[in-house]
Parts: structure tokens; C-alpha cells; sequence
């Protein structure tokens, strides 16, 4: 089953008397997929912070980053 798991790059089910009980996944694919999920937090948080006027502008970010 590990094997059938990373070959198809597909979370496999797990059962107990036909109820789903666990799901098994790649360790490659979990944490890509664990990547993913932070990169899309830090969008939507972006986001949120562009919404609710919290921005500085690329001259004001350098200068606080002591760049150029």
C-alpha cells in the first residue's frame, strides 16, 4: 500500500469495517502539500492585510530592510 501510495501520487483510504478510519499519503507529497497549504495562508493573510490598508510602499520597505 505505501508503495501504490507514492507511485500515484494520491492520498489512499483507509478502512474499518467500511468506514474510513485514516488516510495514507507519500511523505514527498504530504509535505508538498504541506508547503502549498503555508503558501496559500500567506496569500489570503496578504491579502487580508491589503484590504484592511495595512501596505507600505516598495521605496518605504527598502528603506526599513536597509536596502538602496
Amino acid at each position: 500500500m505505501v508503495k501504490h501510495a507514492a507511485e500515484v501520487h494520491r492520498p489512499v483510504l483507509l478502512t474499518s469495517r467500511g468506514r474510513g478510519v485514516a488516510v495514507m499519503q507519500s511523505l514527498a507529497d504530504y509535505e508538498q502539500a504541506a508547503e502549498e497549504r503555508a503558501f496559500m495562508r500567506a496569500v489570503v493573510a496578504g491579502l487580508a492585510d491589503l484590504d484592511a490598508g495595512r501596505e507600505v510602499s516598495l521605496s518605504e520597505a527598502k528603506a526599513r530592510f536597509g536596502l538602496e
